[in-house]
């Protein structure tokens, strides 16, 4: 079956492939994968499937997503030797074109980036128990540098906070819309427990799509060092309750995702989903319904 891969740039075939497996490996915050990719000869583009729908929250967390989605693309192209020129957002009038990723000469991959590339295809939401062990300063300062090289921010809840988030997450309380492995809940929250939000400087398309980017560079580099993540958006669940973790939080900037860290036991991979279902081609061709019962066309 024909998937849609082709060589881009001077990257082959199976190279092009190899990038777009690693694009496609991060479990997503909900069921579907909305992320959408499309081969040109000279780029890899990035699309949302679909922006137009949904809660508040969903678009939020499918941003997230293709964010996650598209850091784990320029990684994966660096892993084949060449630097990822990245447009955000190049088109205007078509808010489903997220990016267009250019490979762009030759580059070595960093170590640090290459420890990265390794962790993507082992990378799980753990919401097992984790144990009483602390995250070391030395992590939790590489966590920290990992959000901010992205253009986000971090922000570490303190023990005179948890209180106040559980009072926030108690309110918001509904069913995991995927449960993790091992079924913990979004309340295992607890004071010595490493609890971080990461953020964005607007509440836009594009600080979404760059949270999802640290908030995918920040998990690799946990599991890099060996540390364990379960993803949380239930304090964002609501907008007003989103508002009172922005203000927790000291009101400058806007949370978009939380994260629990420690040291938890493994869990099993996921199931991956198969190109030909998220990397468009004339036999899979990206489209989706507009209101009316119109379709939208197919990139270029």
């Amino acid at each position: 079956m024909k998937t849609g891969v082709m060589p881009v740039g001077h990257l082959s075939a199976s190279q092009v492939h190899a990038v777009l497996l690693a694009a496609t490996a991060p479990p997503p915050l909900r069921s579907a994968r909305p992320w959408r990719f499309q081969c040109t000869p000279d780029s890899v583009e990035l699309y949302a499937d679909p922006l137009t729908t949904g809660t508040d929250s969903e678009q939020r967390e499918r941003m997230l997503d293709c964010g996650a989605a598209l850091l784990n693309l320029r990684l994966a192209i660096k892993a084949q030797g060449s630097h990822a020129d990245v447009r955000l957002f190049p088109t205007a009038g078509r808010p489903e074109l997220l990016a267009v990723v250019q490979p762009h000469g030759y580059e070595t991959i960093a170590p640090h980036d290459g420890e990265l590339v390794a962790a993507i295809a082992g990378r799980q939401s753990n919401r097992r128990p984790f144990t009483a062990a602390v995250v070391p300063d030395a992590v939790q300062r590489q966590l920290r540098r990992a959000a901010e090289v992205e253009r986000a921010w971090l922000a570490t809840i303190t023990a005179d906070q948890v209180p106040q988030l559980r009072d926030i997450m108690r309110r918001t309380e509904v069913p995991p819309v995927t449960p993790g492995p091992g079924g913990g809940t979004d309340l295992d929250v607890e004071p010595g427990r490493l609890v971080v939000v990461i953020g964005s400087l607007h509440d836009s398309a594009l600080g979404r799509l760059q949270a999802g980017q640290a908030m995918q560079r920040v998990l690799l580099t946990a599991a890099a060092a060996g540390i364990s993540a379960a993803l949380s958006s239930q304090a964002m669940a609501l907008p007003v309750a989103r508002r009172e973790l922005r203000q927790l939080l000291g009101g400058g900037l806007w949370p978009q995702i939380m994260l629990r860290l420690g040291h938890g036991t493994a869990v099993p991979s996921s199931a991956r989903t198969p190109l030909e279902d998220v990397v468009i081609s004339d036999e899979h061709p990206f489209a989706a319904s507009r209101p009316g019962g119109a379709r939208r066309r197919g990139s270029r």
